[in-house]
């Protein structure tokens, strides 16, 4: 039966389930309760692997009729959980993750008042990526190979991670053998002929995979779904990238065409399937539901030998999300100079159809700035969308990008009102610079700088001491088994197992900074419009009795995005120095942060929080998003001076 014929029932038996959810699993936490109780002062290690244990043999598993994939472990989520909770998550809910959470909110709320950042501990618990071709190159048994051949010249502390990543491993295949039992049991009791097919089909399939690699097409997108969901669940850990499809599966996908094991109205209905899953299993359809879930797939890019990618995966993934309006996943794509004109056609009629959840990438750029921060350029090649769309390398790479957010507009008003921001001066020890007693320009931006980087390595420094404990925090050496060097390593992702261990602070409003700065330059310092003085009574009063000029500083002066020539290049100075001062500093996982301006939905809770700006940005209006002008910047007041 076609995804299009199956279609309602497929969505009434996913609301059907995830009505009651999230499931009872009060008996498994007593359990763990008194697992943990019988061991005192048990390791982390060694926590998490009952955490394996109890969930692969006491968590139920939930096979679907209308699904050809088995899919769902029962560890005690909600529906909207982005897969970071449930049991997977106990070593979190211990007294030193909840003491350590206490101790970061506690940390963070005098910056979210004030408008200047927000984040989270420890490491990023969502935007990672698994490493597939590790998985498919070896299957579970191999990995577990490959750890056991590890483990015999380790040291005690790394023997221990290594057995609990075995665990990890050997709970994932215990999972697949209860799915396995599952449809069978289903299958005995079961009248309709397709649906009988589906299950005795999952219950072949499953008796191989994960434990081998996949050999067909159907079986690696198997794969990648059973592999995505019960790490997640295992790990109590998000992993929103599901992979970047057309790489992965096209040459399953000729290779069955070429031995008449499929045809391409099959393997399309299958990608359905497979694609539709996060909709059905969010809501997304739903139009109360507008969260969003961060899943995402990425098509085009190229290889790790740099040679472009669009082929009939590509083709067939962008038809599905075309004729059912998929939501999400979301729907990233990498493009370059070397692609077709084809491929752009596609994307353009995929916007034109109303496709509103793509995000394009531009290899020409990415590649090369990954390249600059001392990345491998095979390694750089193979790179996904985050979630938020923050790249990550496939297999190589375990970052923490969207873990701090910082507002530029806030920063730079220190300068004006220092008292905003006692607080960094009595918690932190910052010396906030002020731009009182600054005589030109020059003095002024380079004030905002020195707060910038001052700010900035609180905020790092305080992260990092999360960090060193992240192993403590919640462990995931099932996940570290996919990504390349930690095995070799003999260390967690979470301890910077990984190639690499990148991390940023996410910057935001840069178009707002931009054009205060400008705004400053040009009416205080060179047309001397106003006095510095009276421009920082107007930011203090929210330009009260000034509409005028407030209107002239939103009209008149040039923005950031305009097509003048000074706008220009005073952006591209602004861009290159903040990149400076935010990139480089070390994290606690021995890798460093990279300059972001990924923003998310911060630029409108920064706003709210944030007093006028010199750019004739009110009191409580957002900030610019992402590397985007302002709505200033595009016009928004013109002809209204």
């Amino acid at each position: 039966m076609a995804f299009v014929d199956e279609r309602a029932a497929f969505d009434q038996e996913f609301d059907a389930y995830y009505a009651s959810m999230p499931n009872d699993v009060s008996h498994i936490e007593r359990h763990l309760t008194d697992a943990f109780a019988a061991e005192p002062g048990l390791s982390t290690y060694r926590g998490k692997t009952i955490v394996y244990e109890a969930i692969a043999e006491h968590c139920p598993v939930h096979v679907f009729r209308h699904f050809p994939f088995c899919y769902e472990v029962g560890v005690g989520k909600p529906r909207s959980d982005l897969g970071a909770g449930g049991v997977g998550s106990w070593i979190k809910q211990q007294p030193f993750g909840q003491e350590l959470e206490a101790s970061g909110r506690e940390w963070w709320q005098p910056c979210n008042e004030s408008g200047l950042s927000l984040g989270w501990l420890v490491l990023d618990d969502n935007h990672h990526c698994l490493g597939m071709d590790n998985v498919f190159r070896h299957g579970l048994d191999g990995l577990i190979a490959r750890a056991d051949q590890r483990r015999s010249t380790a040291d005690d502390d790394e023997r221990e991670f290594l057995d609990c990543m075995i665990a990890g491993l050997r709970a994932q295949m215990r999972l697949a053998e209860r799915f396995v039992d599952e449809a069978e049991r289903m299958l005995a009791a079961e009248d309709d002929p397709v649906i009988r097919d589906r299950l005795a089909t999952m219950s072949r399939m499953y008796r191989r995979i994960p434990a081998a690699p996949p050999e067909t097409f159907r079986e690696a997108l198997a794969t990648i779904l059973f592999m995505r969901e019960t790490t997640q669940s295992l790990e109590g850990n998000g992993i929103s990238i599901i992979g970047h499809l057309d790489r992965i599966l096209a040459p399953y996908y000729d290779a069955d065409l070429a031995a008449g094991r499929i045809a391409r109205d099959e393997a399309k209905d299958l990608l359905s399937f497979f694609l539709a899953k996060n909709d059905a299993r969010f809501g997304m359809r739903d139009a109360t539901n507008h969260a969003g879930t961060n899943g995402t797939v990425m098509l085009g890019g190229c290889g790790a030998d740099g040679v472009a990618i669009f082929n009939d995966i590509t083709r067939m993934i962008a038809e599905v999300y075309d004729e059912f309006s998929l939501v999400d996943p979301k729907l990233n794509v990498r493009v370059s100079g070397e692609h077709p004109t084809e491929y752009f056609d596609l994307l353009a009629n995929l916007m034109a159809d109303g496709c509103n959840s793509l995000s394009i990438f531009n290899d020409d750029v990415v590649i090369p700035a990954n390249v600059k921060m001392g990345k491998a350029l095979a390694d750089c090649r193979i790179y996904v969308g985050g979630g938020c769309q923050e790249n990550v390398l496939e297999n190589t790479e375990i970052n923490s990008r969207a873990t701090i957010y910082m507002s530029l507009a806030a920063v730079f008003l220190m300068g004006f009102f220092p008292d905003r921001w006692a607080f960094l001066s009595e918690r932190d020890g910052i010396s906030i610079r002020t731009y009182d007693d600054c005589a030109t320009f020059d003095e002024v931006y380079d004030a905002f700088l020195a707060n910038l980087e001052a700010t900035l390595k609180t905020h790092i420094e305080f992260r990092n001491e999360a960090e060193r404990v992240g192993t403590q925090y919640n462990p995931c050496p099932l996940h570290s088994a996919t990504i390349d060097d930690c095995i070799d390593n003999a260390r967690d992702m979470m301890a910077g197992g990984a190639r690499y261990s990148f991390g940023s602070v996410s910057l935001a409003g840069i178009g707002t900074l931009i054009d205060s700065l400008y705004a400053v330059r040009e009416t205080v310092f060179e047309k001397r419009d106003v006095p510095f003085e009276q421009l920082r009574d107007m930011l203090d009063s929210d330009f009260d009795g000034e509409e005028a000029f407030r209107r002239h500083l939103a009209n008149r002066i040039p923005k950031f995005g305009h097509d003048d020539p000074a706008i220009r290049e005073f952006s591209g100075k602004v861009f290159a120095d903040v990149a400076r001062v935010s990139r480089g500093h070390k994290n606690a996982r021995g890798g460093c942060y990279e300059a972001s301006l990924f923003s998310f939905r911060s630029f409108v809770g920064f706003g709210q929080n944030t007093g006028a700006t010199p750019d004739g940005r009110r009191a409580g209006e957002h900030v610019s998003p992402g590397m985007s002008p302002s709505m200033l910047g595009l016009g928004s007041e013109c002809g209204t001076n």
